[in-house]
């Protein structure tokens, strides 16, 4: 039944956001098992677990506390099979989605390169997604949500 919830929900949000947004994204579970115990729920997995999509991202994210809205997809991505952009308060969060583990990894590393004395790279890295956020600490609480590694490379 929760599952039928989840499912229908993230059809009535993707159903919501295909007027706004320039790209659709594909509707699909995380790929790692839900917690089920109160004690599992409180600890995201250590190296953040896989997702299919960005919205099912920023879900886990809204579910967690942090209310990233306004979700924008980013049409033909370089690099990523799906990536886009939500909003906590006025602070921009990028969401990107990996084929793979490896092309995940590769991410934070390409960002500092392209960014080197020109500005920060604060990214939480999970097995196929990464977060892009304005700073540390707003790392620190994606990571709180979803787990993962913080990534900092400074300018």
């Amino acid at each position: 039944m929760t599952r039928t919830r989840h499912y229908a929900g993230a059809l009535l949000l993707l159903a919501a956001l295909a007027g706004c947004t320039s790209a659709p994204e594909p509707a699909a579970a995380p790929s790692s098992p839900p917690a089920t115990t109160s004690a599992a729920a409180a600890a995201p997995p250590v190296d953040g677990g896989t997702y299919e999509s960005p919205l099912l991202l920023v879900d886990a994210l809204v579910k967690g506390g942090i209310n990233c809205a306004r979700y924008e997809a980013v049409a033909q991505p370089t690099g990523a099979v799906a990536r886009g952009s939500c909003w906590v308060g006025a602070e921009e969060y990028t969401i990107g989605i990996y084929a793979s583990a490896a092309d995940a990894r590769e991410q934070p590393n390409a960002e500092a390169e392209m960014l080197e004395g020109v500005a920060d790279v604060d990214l939480v890295l999970g097995r196929n997604w990464t977060v892009g956020c304005p700073d540390p600490a707003a790392c620190r609480a994606v990571a709180a949500v979803l787990g993962g590694e913080v990534f900092h490379d400074a300018a």
